[in-house]
């Protein structure tokens, strides 16, 4: 038993309570029930201990969860990102490859051109040399 200053404002017991053998079962200032509140704390913080301890597991599988989805989340990302990236390469040497035989071909054209021109033009050449020279010619008159 243990006599605390704080039951001084505690209700005195019924006088039922107080007869007893000796004609008293409990003093004033006395803490009957000390023990058994001890008791109720204790387990009641050991109870709270392992509210928190659950508590705090909790969180960190929450927090696992969280990191684990964020770190799957990135690497979709990322293969989408690559996959973009290829796609983005391979379009863009399929349009080189594009636009060099796309060159190729004009400057095929261009060459075919200047070729057909010239021979054109050498073939104009000739055909008014032609014209000259039977014109310089002496003509037998038929008259």
């Amino acid at each position: 038993m243990k006599r605390t200053k704080e039951t001084i404002f505690r209700e005195h017991p019924d006088w039922q309570q107080r007869q007893g053998v000796s004609g008293l079962k409990e003093f004033d200032g006395e803490d009957l029930q000390f023990d058994s509140r001890n008791k109720f704390n204790k387990d009641q913080q050991k109870q709270w201990i392992f509210e928190q301890i659950e508590e705090k597991k909790r969180r960190q599988e929450q927090e696992k969860a969280e990191e684990m989805a964020y770190a799957q989340q990135t690497l979709e990302i990322n293969r989408f990102r690559g996959m973009l990236q290829d796609n983005f390469a391979s379009r863009k040497t399929d349009m080189g490859v594009a636009t060099k035989q796309t060159n190729l071909q004009l400057a095929k054209e261009k060459k075919d051109k200047e070729e057909r021109e010239k021979q054109e033009k050498l073939a104009a050449e000739r055909a008014e040399r032609d014209l000259l020279l039977e014109r310089g010619r002496k003509q037998p008159y038929n008259g």
